[in-house]
């Protein structure tokens, strides 16, 4: 643990709150989690949708630095004000600049400041060497060209020390890779940090690629309760849906995660956990594809998937008739691509939305039910005159 001002971020990638406000920011370049008090602030009299077009440009404005300088890394909702706080990259030259903003409810953009002393930092054991890189896939596909796939591979691999963040039951939960055999790795670190925490090594079956594997980590992950047992529930990179009872992440061991289905190639990048009626599900986004609504009844009721009931041989890409596979819930209506997402209230999402048609980047809530899109986006036989259509849960 280090209480020092003098520390500050090197990168600022994924968000999370505790329940008091506090915010944790993952900074993968220098392998450690930073955990701020914000405000506490009041909560406001009414939760009403907000739609922030240009939601960039204005981040940039802010910031003195330009749209395209910036790369959008994470997103978390104050569990009080329910205002967004949006981290990103702002290149610098050769060089990653971290910045994180609040975004009010009226829109304006508030810079948070990331030399507060009112932080706390733990810094992470095992992360990979600052010298580690990818391979290139060069030559494994006929584009793009080699030299793209060899850009890509000069990406440190400490930059996936840390994927994800959540707060759960006081413990901050850390996804990303570590240095060892089975990179794929989960921290546990209790708040407030003593300087203590657990790490345990994953490993997963993975449906399409018909194998076991240990070196990619969870891009996004919730937590239930299934049968009464705490649950983590995991997203992988094209698409594994896996489950890991909490219990089971002990210091030291290796876990093989409960594959219980495969949504398909892609890459989730954020699981929002919601309830609609009587029903919880989660709501995964994903870069790849449209969002998927999972019920957690399906997830609650799903056998494993291991290499004697995969349901054929050979990879399992988009085109097979077996993918999606398994009780991983629902493609739905959605307009543009969602690249951060989070619950704003019991009744929206708050999106970070690239919408096609303009290019813009908005900020903006969507409806959890029935449908999380912008129907003013596409047209319609109820867009004609003189059609009679009124659905049941028009305003």
């Amino acid at each position: 643990m280090n209480t020092s001002n003098q520390v500050i971020p090197q990168s600022a990638g994924a968000l999370t709150f505790n329940p008091d406000g506090v915010l944790f920011v993952g900074d993968s370049k220098l392998g450690a989690v930073f955990a701020f008090e914000t405000e506490r602030g009041q909560a406001p009299a009414s939760l009403d949708p907000f739609l922030f077009e240009s939601i960039d440009e204005k981040i940039a404005a802010a910031l003195g630095v330009t749209a395209k300088s910036l790369l959008m890394n994470g997103m978390a909702v104050h569990p009080v004000t329910r205002e967004p706080y949006l981290s990103v990259g702002v290149r610098n030259g050769d060089r990653l600049e971290p910045a994180i903003v609040r975004v009010s409810l009226t829109g304006e953009i508030h810079p948070f400041d990331l030399s507060s002393s009112k932080v706390t930092v733990h810094q992470l054991s095992d992360v990979p060497d600052e010298s580690a890189t990818f391979k290139s896939r060069a030559g494994t596909f006929p584009y793009p060209p080699a030299e793209v796939f060899d850009e890509k591979a000069r990406t440190p691999i400490r930059s996936m020390t840390i994927v994800d963040l959540k707060f759960h039951d006081g413990e901050v939960f850390v996804a990303g890779v570590s240095n060892q055999e089975f990179s794929s790795t989960l921290r546990r670190i209790a708040y407030p940090f003593t300087g203590a925490a657990s790490e345990t090594q994953l490993e997963i079956y993975h449906v399409a690629h018909g194998r076991y594997e240990t070196r990619a980590p969870i891009r996004t992950m919730q937590f239930a309760t299934l049968d009464g047992v705490d649950t983590l529930v995991a997203a992988y990179a094209c698409s594994p849906l896996v489950t890991i009872p909490v219990s089971e992440l002990q210091h030291g061991a290796k876990v093989r995660g409960k594959t219980i289905g495969d949504m398909g190639n892609g890459q989730p990048i954020s699981m929002v956990a919601y309830r609609d009626g009587d029903e919880d599900k989660l709501f995964i986004t994903n870069l790849g594809r449209g969002p998927m609504i999972v019920p957690l009844s399906g997830v609650r009721s799903a056998e494993g998937f291991t290499p004697e009931n995969r349901p054929t041989q050979g990879p399992m890409l988009d085109q097979s008739p077996f993918m999606p596979a398994g009780p991983v819930g629902k493609q739905v209506l959605f307009v543009g691509s969602s690249l951060r997402a989070d619950l704003f209230s019991d009744r929206f999402f708050v999106s970070l939305t690239r919408y096609a048609d303009t290019g813009d980047l908005t900020l903006e809530t969507l409806m959890v039910s029935p449908l999380p899109a912008r129907l003013d986006k596409i047209w319609v036989e109820a867009d004609f005159p003189g059609v009679q259509f009124t659905p049941k849960h028009a305003a």
